[in-house]
Formats: structure tokens, C-alpha cells, sequence
């Protein structure tokens, strides 16, 4: 009997180690005209963000690099709407920006460091 249980504890650990080893989405928060948390930190590799819009109007949410080129991005966030965003991110640092019109003016932009 205990040769049957082996094998499958074995299986029920590697898969308790499997789904342990998925990142947890950082949540975003977007109002107008502000990101909450301004500054993130996570660690390099994959990262899921939870973009979830409590404003009265639509942002979008775009992760850039320090060329300002666009990582990723949500094109549109409808009030009252999440949404998770996938990105592999290498260290050093990148913006957060929302880049409908007017709203990067009014200081809905972040800072996203990524550790090594």
C-alpha cells in the first residue's frame, strides 16, 4: 500500500511546487489621473499585472523602457473594468504611462523597477 501512495504523494508535491512557482499579478490601480502604486517593484522575468480602471473614464496602461519604447501595453481600459497584462521584463527600470490625450500631462505616469 505504500508503494501506491509514494508515486502519487510525488505528483500532488510536484504540482503544489508547480503552481507555487507562478507570479502573483501586481495590481494597478488607475484613477484620474494617477497610477496607484506610482512605483512598483518586481522581480525580472515574467510579470502579470491586474490593470483595474476605478476612474469615471478610460486609460490605457503601457509599460516603456528607458527608450520609451512600448514593453506592452492595454490600449483601453473602460471605467470600471480589469485586466491582466503579461510582460518578461529584464532588470533596470521602465515608465508606466497612461498616453491618451492629456492624461500623461496630468501625471498619470509611474516607475517600474525591475531587480535582477
Amino acid at each position: 500500500m505504500r508503494l501506491a501512495l509514494g508515486p502519487a504523494l510525488v505528483l500532488l508535491l510536484v504540482a503544489a511546487e508547480l503552481a507555487g512557482s507562478a507570479p502573483r499579478p501586481v495590481l494597478i490601480k488607475m484613477r484620474e489621473f494617477a497610477f496607484d502604486p506610482k512605483d512598483v517593484v518586481v522581480k525580472a522575468g515574467e510579470v502579470i499585472f491586474a490593470v483595474k480602471n476605478e476612474g469615471a473614464i478610460e486609460h490605457n496602461f503601457i509599460v516603456e523602457d528607458g527608450a520609451r519604447k512600448n514593453m506592452a501595453q492595454i490600449a483601453v481600459l473602460d471605467a470600471g473594468k480589469t485586466e491582466e497584462l503579461k510582460v518578461t521584463l529584464r532588470g533596470g527600470t521602465y515608465g508606466i504611462v497612461c498616453t491618451l490625450p492629456g492624461h500623461k500631462d496630468a501625471g498619470m505616469i509611474g516607475t517600474l523597477r525591475v531587480q535582477p
